[in-house]
């Protein structure tokens, strides 16, 4: 029975978590080409300056880019119970504005806080020669060309 050297298992080690990488990788891109919902947990009547910026900018850029998306206030006593669950799913409470996909099985992802948003808006202006030498590059186009308002 031959044992493997250390630079044996070193590589075996590495190709599979190489792998699961790409495996993790293709299941995040297949979410993103799917047809899933936006939602945005903002707090209306926020007294955090920062915080309600962000949440104005976020919405402007939504709307102008006609993004469909649907705005849970997380300052609503309605809306408390599903503010809840999203503050779990996300696990930061109390910092809005938080993003969110549904995906059509019911399935509640986190994508990101404002900053998220941000880096999408920043990369949004790149030419395309640079977009195609980066394929990695996430864009506007490629988070949120699937999301519809509802699932038909």
């Amino acid at each position: 029975m031959s044992e493997l050297s250390p630079r044996q298992r070193i590589s075996n080690r590495k190709g599979k978590l190489v792998r699961r990488f790409q495996d993790h990788r293709s299941h995040q891109i297949s979410i993103m080409s799917d047809p899933k919902k936006l939602l945005c947990l903002v707090s209306v009547g926020c007294h955090d300056r920062t915080q309600s910026s962000n949440q104005n900018k976020a919405r402007d850029w939504l709307a102008c880019r006609k993004v469909p998306h649907t705005i849970i206030d997380g300052n609503d006593p309605e809306q408390r119970e599903e503010r809840n669950k999203l503050f779990e799913i996300s696990g930061i409470r109390g910092n809005y504005p938080q993003f969110f996909f549904e995906l059509q099985d019911g399935t509640i992802n986190f994508f990101g806080r404002f900053e998220k948003i941000d880096t999408l808006n920043e990369t949004n202006g790149l030419p395309p020669e640079v977009l195609a030498q980066h394929p990695e590059l996430e864009t506007w186009d490629k988070i949120f060309g699937s999301v519809v308002k509802s699932f038909a």
